[in-house]
């Protein structure tokens, strides 16, 4: 180690606080200096802090369209609660009952789908039945997983929120596609369960209550991939950002720059009007 000022050795286990050639103080000598620099790396690293918030607001709550796909993403994934049909079957001797939708899916890992089964198993019919029951519940799976896709691509649109509203809507076509699906083999088990005395199906509007809010999910998408919001970025903290970038490539030092590195243009305040009091 060598004194900052006089450049003399200093030993390793010199512990006193003071140059013994000039006497100044080691600690203090440089101080202003790091300070300064320190104050240069602060403001570079503001910046780059304003400009992630920055983004985060224009991916968030920056414009209606980026507001309504939030909700209607939100409402997609709330649709799923609700049954696209469910089967009830009445004997004499018992009952049972399976709700077609997200809780529904739960079934399909308990005995009590294969308990529809066998109950089914008899009954050529029902067999149909009882498959396009399982099938539906796999369409439902298919499209709360494609909502879940939805919903990373929304958690992550702050790192370009015109690509990820793209992984959005294709995401959400299949999702489409798996509501169709699910809603046109409901009505078909409505027509089947005519066919069985001790069967009986309700339709329900989860399907395509899911289509619709999943098109209006892709519509937001598309506004914001034709119209994507501005992330606004003061000229001075572009200009840092340049400096900021040279610094990383070496081109310049931080001891170089000035302080602050990037004066800001204040705006001259619009002047106040006086109020004029009553004569008297």
């Amino acid at each position: 180690m060598k004194c900052p000022k006089c450049g003399v050795e200093i030993a390793r286990f010199d512990l006193s606080p003071n140059c013994k050639k000039c006497g100044v103080h080691i600690m203090y000598y440089t101080q202003d200096e790091d300070l300064r620099r320190d104050a240069k790396k602060t403001e570079l690293e503001f910046t780059t802090a304003r400009i992630f918030v920055a983004k985060l607001k224009a991916a968030f709550i920056q414009g209606k369209a980026v507001i309504l796909r939030f909700v209607f993403l939100l409402l997609g994934i709330c649709s799923l609660l609700l049954p696209v049909f469910n089967v009830k079957l009445s004997f004499p001797w018992w009952e049972y009952e399976i709700s077609v939708g997200a809780l529904g899916i739960y079934n399909m890992f308990t005995d009590s789908i294969w308990t529809m089964l066998g109950a089914f198993s008899d009954i050529g019919v029902g067999k149909l039945l009882f498959i396009i029951t399982l099938v539906t519940l796999l369409l439902l799976v298919v499209t709360a997983l494609c909502l879940v896709g939805c919903f990373g691509a929304w958690i992550l649109s702050f790192i370009n929120i015109r690509k990820t509203s793209k992984i959005a809507v294709g995401f959400a076509v299949p999702a489409i596609l798996s509501g169709i699906g699910s809603t046109v083999l409901s009505f078909i088990a409505v027509n089947l369960s005519g066919a069985i005395e001790f069967v009986s199906v309700k339709p329900y509007f989860g399907g395509v209550l899911t289509v619709l809010i999943m098109a209006a999910f892709i519509a937001a998408n598309a506004a914001i991939i034709n119209n994507p919001p501005e992330i606004p970025v003061k000229e001075a903290d572009r200009k840092r950002l340049e400096i900021k970038e040279k610094l990383k490539k070496g081109e310049i030092t931080l001891d170089e720059l000035p302080l602050p590195i990037v004066e800001e243009e204040e705006k001259p305040e619009a002047p106040k009007e006086k109020k004029r009091g009553k004569k008297k």
